[in-house]
């Protein structure tokens, strides 16, 4: 690569570490970095800027500020997990077919000023390139997906302790906010990683790494266009971007057909996009042979969000009142594909199955309970204590997403959409 050093050294005779990813940045596709220490938004902007996708690894500590974590969970680019524990080390970049190995952090000082030795190693020309993404990629499944409600966690440990120091001590404090991330082999029996962590950190990948960063790709394009149906107008955009990716679903890809689509890159996924929604601007049935009311779309995701806003609202509700706002989730509504005997069938055997103080506890505990989102989500799809007979993952992530401003309402139907519209996402 023209320009790209074979060593560097932050001086002016032997190069500065931040020319790496100036000079790789032109025409990059992907890269993977890992970095315990990240205090410089710049390296990673020189990729992103250029449309480059950016899996970025690092740890925790009080040389790693909240707001350069915050900074990257906003860039559309860039999927970001992390470590907590100081075993990780790895100073490893790899862009395309490049990579830089050595002692820099992603850090003004490890790229610029301090006296570190990098050394660049090319697929082809270097047989130790090989053995790289495979290095990057074990820690990368090992580590925890960074997620904006684990960022403000991360930012109440560093108002909490003050002036942070890097010490074990910090170490202990931060690991009790938002749990503890260890590299593998950090330590014997580091590899058995629990059941909960591990079905947690595999929600986190498939939501927080692959269908929420889709919607909001649909979103931005949604927004840019600014049109909106009439019907739909008095509601969050939210609102209505949902039913377009359920009517998406429904009437442009029935049956198998979202998964014949191929996959897509940007570009096209918006060019589909644009054209998908000028049919729907311009369609007279938005239900499209769905059983689901959607003329009352706005007045009833309000009237859920009214229903479940508070623990108080809901252990005031009837059992009749809680189903009725309840319905509103598709996902539980679909259930009527099941169920003898239309909606009053669906009511009698939801009641059945659930007590009434059953369903408040887990409803309760999955919206305002103790713990991040995530992990109330996997105690209600998974755990005999809170699960709830019909109503499964679909239920509960859609619900979760329509009442928590941090996540969209993602549900059966959404995750098909998004993958006929050429998103890599899975069911």
């Amino acid at each position: 690569m023209a320009n790209l050093r074979d060593t560097y050294g932050n001086s002016g005779p032997t190069g500065y570490t931040m020319n790496f990813f100036s000079v790789s940045a032109a025409g990059a596709k992907d890269a993977w970095l890992a970095s315990p220490f990240f205090s410089t938004y710049e390296p990673v902007r020189y990729l992103t800027d250029r449309g480059c996708r950016v899996k970025l690894l690092v740890r925790l500590c009080s040389i790693t500020p909240p707001p350069i974590i915050r900074q990257a969970l906003n860039d559309p680019n860039v999927t970001l997990r992390y470590f907590t524990d100081r075993s990780f080390h790895a100073k490893l970049y790899i862009v395309d077919d490049v990579a830089l190995v050595g002692s820099a952090n992603l850090t003004n000082a490890g790229l610029m000023t301090n006296r570190e030795v990098s050394v660049v190693l090319q697929r082809g020309r270097d047989a130790g390139f090989d053995d790289l993404p495979a290095m990057f990629n074990q820690y990368w499944e090992y580590a925890s997906v960074m997620t904006s409600e684990v960022c403000s966690r991360y930012e109440q440990a560093f108002r909490l302790i003050g002036k942070p120091i890097e010490e074990q001590a910090f170490q202990a404090h931060l690991e009790n906010l938002v749990g503890a991330a260890s590299p593998p082999n950090a330590k014997v029996g580091s590899e058995l990683v629990s059941a909960r962590r591990s079905f947690i950190q595999s929600l986190r990948q498939k939501y927080d790494e692959e269908l929420i960063p889709a919607f909001r790709e649909v979103e931005r394009v949604f927004v840019e266009t600014g049109q909106r149906r009439p019907e739909f107008a008095d509601g969050d955009p939210e609102i209505e971007l949902g039913r377009f990716l359920g009517w998406l679903r429904i009437a442009r890809a029935p049956a198998d057909d979202w998964k014949s689509t191929a996959l897509a890159d940007e570009p096209e996924r918006k060019k589909r996009t644009l054209h998908y929604l000028g049919e729907w601007s311009a369609v007279a049935d938005t239900t499209a042979g769905d059983m689901f009311n959607a003329e009352r779309e706005v007045a009833n995701i309000n009237r859920l969000r009214t229903a479940f806003s508070s623990v108080e609202t809901i252990e005031a509700l009837t059992y009749d009142e809680l189903f009725d706002a309840l319905i509103s989730v598709h996902a539980f509504y679909d259930r009527l594909r099941f169920v003898a005997g239309g909606l009053p069938g669906l009511r009698a055997e939801f009641g059945a199955k659930n007590t009434l103080s059953a369903i408040k506890k887990t409803l309760t505990y999955l919206l305002h309970g103790p713990g991040t989102a995530l992990e109330r989500a996997y105690d209600c799809i998974y755990n005999e204590s809170h699960r709830l007979a019909g109503f499964g993952e679909a239920g509960v992530m859609e619900f979760l997403g329509w009442m928590d401003t941090d996540r969209p309402p993602i549900n059966g139907r959404t995750m098909k959409a998004l993958r006929f519209l050429g998103f890599d996402v899975k069911e």
